[in-house]
């Protein structure tokens, strides 16, 4: 843990970082900057958390509003989200690959990542094992892109009933919050606070939540729009509204684009996280149906796998097409 850090959380006196890198001040210590958000061509967008940043490759609400903002970079986004992941540990099948390999793996320039919601279960009084947790996790983040953005989690939202709803929940997860935002500022990452503002949702009609904890499809829209605009994205090109009941966006010009990114993500989450990874590269490799029945010295199922790629670069085309359209129109 960096020196510092814990006396730090005690003020939690932090100023948003909205830059993607710190400047360097006198004695080598990192200086926020304020600059948008900048997204450069070719970039590789990898977004990693728990239960919400999967569920967010499923409505495609971020992802829009940043290829809105950048139509014409030719930016990719890995949503590489996994549930139950945490800053103590991302549990993966066998030879998966570390951080490391997987962010090579895609070529990844930038990551969001989100974490801290389900760890503040703990209580507060794990809170410094949480921020060396988050500071180890940075590091490897770190060693293959310098360019992170920190979210922070989510507000808890009263549970329905059966199901006892916890005040002392809420001050704890600010706290972690908090400690998340000393991190930003230490390392000079971006950082989105998407608590305080969505907490004022919280409680409210249509429900910030479908369980107390995890976004809605409301909730992630607000969580969208929020993360642009901190970011110093622009909206006015995004002037869409989402229906609470069926997450569809209109005018339908932006659900078509939605919907585009939405058979992309599947594409690519078929291929990232396929159901029979165990005959793909895990413990059951060397099994028959692993192996061309024709010559058995011949996996096939790896060549398969990569011909989901084309597929992903199509959608993504025309994505990117779509976007285009929808900014040139809206100026």
């Amino acid at each position: 843990m960096k020196t510092g850090t814990v006396a730090a959380l005690a003020c939690c006196c932090c100023v948003l970082v909205l830059s993607l890198a710190g400047a360097e001040a006198p004695g080598g210590q990192r200086r926020a900057r304020s600059e948008p958000l900048a997204l450069n061509r070719g970039d590789v967008v990898v977004f990693a958390g728990g239960e919400d940043v999967v569920e967010s490759q499923r409505n495609g609400y971020l992802e829009m509003l940043l290829l809105l903002n950048f139509p014409a970079a030719e930016v990719r986004y890995r949503n590489m989200g996994w549930e139950g992941d945490t800053v103590y540990e991302q549990r993966r099948d066998l030879n998966f690959g570390s951080w490391s390999n997987q962010l090579q793996r895609v070529g990844a320039t930038i990551v969001f990542a989100q974490f801290g919601q389900s760890e503040s279960l703990q209580g507060r009084e794990k809170l410094p094992q949480f921020v060396a947790a988050y500071e180890r996790l940075l590091d490897a983040l770190a060693g293959k892109t310098r360019r992170v953005v920190l979210l922070s989690p989510t507000p808890f939202e009263k549970m329905e009933p059966p199901l006892r709803d916890d005040p002392v929940r809420t001050e704890d997860l600010k706290l972690y919050v908090e400690a998340i935002q000393v991190l930003a500022k230490e390392r000079g990452f971006p950082f989105v606070d998407l608590f305080t503002p969505l907490q004022k949702s919280a409680g409210r009609e249509p429900r910030l939540t479908r369980d107390g904890m995890h976004l809605s499809a409301h909730g992630h829209w607000l969580a969208a729009r929020e993360t642009a605009r901190q970011l110093g994205q622009s909206l006015e090109v995004a002037k869409a509204k989402m229906d609470p009941k069926t997450g569809a966006l209109s005018p339908p010009d932006f659900e078509r684009l939605r919907q585009t990114i939405l058979a992309k993500n599947q594409l690519w989450f078929d291929h990232w996280r396929p159901m029979n990874w165990a005959f793909l590269h895990g413990d059951r490799v060397e099994q028959p149906s692993s192996h061309d029945h024709r010559n058995p010295k011949v996996r096939w199922f790896p060549q398969e796998m990569e011909k989901f790629l084309p597929l992903i670069a199509t959608k993504e085309r025309e994505a990117e097409e779509l976007a285009r359209k929808l900014s040139t129109n809206r100026r």
